[in-house]
């Protein structure tokens, strides 16, 4: 899992984080927050405010999802992109 939301309301969505820069993101954009059910470590939350533009966002997102299918096996990696 790279991402999550709930689709009812999209009002915020978690994103998986590099350890090393999250602290830095969160004190640079107010809208990126310490998640409620995830590791603070790894995670974040994301308030869909507008104050973030959608090019960070997608950036972001690219980032989770990478560090997510890093993690995988090869075999399984492989099995993504057929």
């Amino acid at each position: 899992m790279f991402t999550a939301t709930n689709i009812d309301t999209f009002s915020s969505f978690s994103i998986k984080c590099i350890p090393e820069t999250i602290d830095d993101l969160r004190s640079q954009y107010p809208a990126l927050e310490e998640p409620s059910y995830f590791s603070k470590k790894h995670w974040s939350k994301v308030v869909v405010d507008g104050t973030i533009k959608d090019e960070t966002l997608y950036s972001w997102l690219d980032i989770s999802y990478d560090l997510v299918v890093s993690k995988l096996t090869k075999k399984q990696r492989h099995l993504l992109y057929q």
